[in-house]
């Protein structure tokens, strides 16, 4: 499989281009980001659909993103895990839109040798989830276990989440 990378983005600008996406939903100040009602309310209106996949035919992904085809696929039990809270799944479907919101055709190209962090569209998409999910503003006085509850994270994420508000290595 070809390496891909995207243009560089830092985790601030990430940070703040969540930041304003939830400003322009009105969801600045909402700690629990409602995901599944996005995905059903709000992707069409960003010429975005999304198709319900059985496992059988996704294989071991979770969900696939195809921005030049503007189609989200997610997997049949982690969409239903997501409709029901399950920490894991939401994480995956935040992760899709942020390949949507981020990685357009013209941002991304294959790559030899190894790609930095910055350049990584699964480290993009991955620092994006957890920026929708648990945006700093918003968790920066709070535990590790308020995080996880409030933002609807699984404990992993919102102790990176946590470590990452507070500059802890």
């Amino acid at each position: 499989m070809k390496k891909v990378s995207v243009e560089p983005m830092s985790k601030k600008s990430i940070r703040l281009f969540a930041k304003r996406f939830r400003e322009i939903f009105g969801l600045e100040n909402v700690l629990y980001f409602p995901i599944v009602q996005f995905i059903e309310w709000c992707l069409p209106q960003l010429d975005l659909n999304y198709e319900i996949v059985p496992i059988t035919e996704m294989g071991g992904a979770y969900g696939v993103t195809h921005t030049g085809k503007n189609v989200m696929k997610i997997r049949e039990d982690v969409y239903i895990g997501a409709i029901s809270g399950n920490p894991r799944d939401r994480f995956t479907l935040c992760h899709e839109l942020g390949h949507y919101l981020l990685h357009t055709p013209d941002r991304v190209s294959f790559a030899r040798g190894d790609v930095p962090a910055y350049m990584d569209p699964e480290w993009q998409a991955n620092t994006f989830a957890a920026e929708i999910m648990a945006p700093f503003h918003l968790i920066s006085k709070m535990s590790v276990e308020e995080i996880a509850d409030k933002c609807g994270m699984s404990m992993t994420a919102a102790q990176i989440q946590y470590k990452k508000c507070h500059n802890i290595a």
